[in-house]
């Protein structure tokens, strides 16, 4: 993961992209404008600076482990551009435990995501394929946005901005008039993608959504790695992380970063990041803290 950011902030370099050391003081490249034409939501840019830290490979990794994940098995991911970051620590994982992750990336993120026109996880993706530290293509992309619409950009009142951008990427894009058919069609093509092999896990990171759903009991899932829901909705807007633990797969849900930061003991914001293979991340059980696996 820190070689795949410092590809990341070579990238952003070459195109003329200026890092902000007073939003990005660990000179990451990951780290997204305030505000932006691709800006959906409120964020918290300590937040974003705290997912950026490499030790959350590892504990992705620890995830993966503790989910029973062995080699070759296909994982599925739903990602917002919110937390480009965490999308980078699931791929980096999935590298090193060689897992075939079935990527579908939202364009749409929250203040100081991978918001910048042009400079989206696609693009980072591609260059770090280029640059031979991952293997790995999207699967499809969705504009994201309010109910994965495309719309509900704050500085965009024609609604076309995240369609432009996922057209952009030329890859397949997942489109549907309501929420309710995008959760569908996404689980139509994690099918499709896995060609008859089993999803053993699937993975959320950020908000988007058709992983988060439409209803409140999206609240009440704990961070990290969950085994058991407490209560499944009925309603066909649950999201993909209901619709998974309805087939009882493992989920690993990464949004709130401060307790996952937590959970996983690494520091909060740090400046600068610790020194990669040092830490309790790394050989400590985070369930050692009382965290419930439910």
């Amino acid at each position: 993961m820190a070689r795949s950011l410092a590809s990341i902030r070579a990238m952003r370099l070459a195109r003329g992209l200026a890092i902000d050391p007073a939003l990005d003081p660990n000179g990451t490249g990951i780290i997204g404008d305030e505000f932006s034409p691709l800006t959906t939501s409120l964020g918290e840019v300590e937040a974003k600076r705290t997912s950026a830290n490499p030790a959350f490979a590892a504990a992705v990794v620890r995830y993966f482990h503790e989910a029973g994940l062995s080699r070759g098995d296909v994982v599925a991911v739903g990602a917002s551009g919110s937390f480009p970051a965490l999308l980078l620590a699931t791929l980096c994982a999935s590298r090193v435990l060689e897992l075939e992750p079935l990527v579908i990336y939202s364009i749409g993120a929250s203040m100081y995501g991978a918001n910048l026109p042009g400079f989206t996880f696609v693009d980072m993706l591609a260059r770090l394929r280029a640059d031979g530290l991952l293997p790995y293509t999207l699967t499809a992309v969705s504009p994201g946005g309010r109910r994965d619409s495309g719309t509900g950009v704050l500085f965009d009142e024609d609604g076309t901005t995240l369609r432009t951008e996922a057209r952009r990427s030329g890859l397949p894009i997942v489109d549907a008039p309501t929420l309710e058919e995008s959760i569908q069609r996404r689980l139509h093509v994690y099918d499709q993608a896995a060609r008859g092999k089993p999803i053993r896990c699937f993975v959320n990171t950020g908000g988007a959504a058709a992983s988060f759903g439409g209803t409140d009991a999206s609240l009440e899932v704990p961070n990290g790695l969950v085994l058991r829901f407490p209560a499944i909705p009925d309603s066909p807007a649950r999201g993909l992380l209901f619709e998974f633990a309805a087939r009882q797969i493992p989920v690993v849900h990464m949004l709130f970063v401060r307790g996952l930061a937590r959970d996983n003991h690494l520091p909060y914001d740090p400046m600068p990041f610790p020194p990669i293979g040092e830490g309790d991340v790394y050989g400590h059980d985070p369930g050692s803290q009382g965290v419930e696996r439910r």
